[in-house]
């Protein structure tokens, strides 16, 4: 368990590195774009395949990224109310769709590349690369979700959580600190002994 949760911890990691530098190509594609067009008067033809191509990659790979840390849109108004037991087997019942929901996606895929023999005009990505990413972060996420539904059954691996957990000590001390620290200025600035009370 705690080597799949270690795999999990670092495939994060350079997720998020790799979706900063396709963030930063998408950037730095539609700027010379605009340059080429709006002050050289002689636009790129590749600029707007490229930036298509890198949104693609963008946008699974944030999808990963967000199944990794867990951090999907939910409407839990009604479940967080449930008793622990519900709460536990919807959980279970949710990450078992997903895993479906993924095979059947990546199922689909396998089945359309085949079909798919255009390349894009002035760069010549095939059509088949903008599929690349689904199927590989299905792949990543099918992979979390599993980690996921061991951690259920094994606790007390999950790093991404122990990390998130130690973070949210860390600002609650700092807020801790910030306050008594206002709270001293404000007594200096009144007069008052600090922590005196009156």
């Amino acid at each position: 368990m705690k080597v799949l949760n270690q795999i999990v911890y670092y495939c994060n990691k350079v997720l998020k590195v790799l979706g900063n530098l396709v963030l930063s190509v998408i950037m730095i594609t539609i700027t010379a774009g605009i340059v080429s067009r709006y002050v050289f008067n002689r636009p790129f033809a590749w600029t707007e395949e490229l930036a298509t191509f890198m949104m693609v990659n963008l946008g699974f790979i944030s999808a990963a990224i967000v199944t990794i840390s867990k951090k999907h849109i939910v409407a839990d108004f009604f479940i967080a109310k449930a008793p622990e037991k519900f709460r536990k087997a919807v959980s279970f019942f949710s990450r078992i769709l997903q895993l479906v929901f993924f095979t059947v996606i990546s199922f689909s895929v396998y089945k359309l590349l085949p079909m798919l023999v255009y390349k894009s005009p002035a760069l010549g990505i095939p059509r088949s690369a903008y599929y690349i990413p689904v199927v590989a972060m299905c792949g990543v996420m099918f992979f979390v979700v599993v980690v996921d539904l061991l951690n259920d059954f094994f606790p007390g691996y999950d790093l991404i959580a122990e990390e998130e957990r130690k973070i949210a000590e860390q600002e609650k001390e700092a807020e801790v600190q910030e306050a008594a620290e206002i709270q001293k200025s404000v007594e200096s600035f009144l007069g008052e002994e600090p922590g005196s009370k009156p």
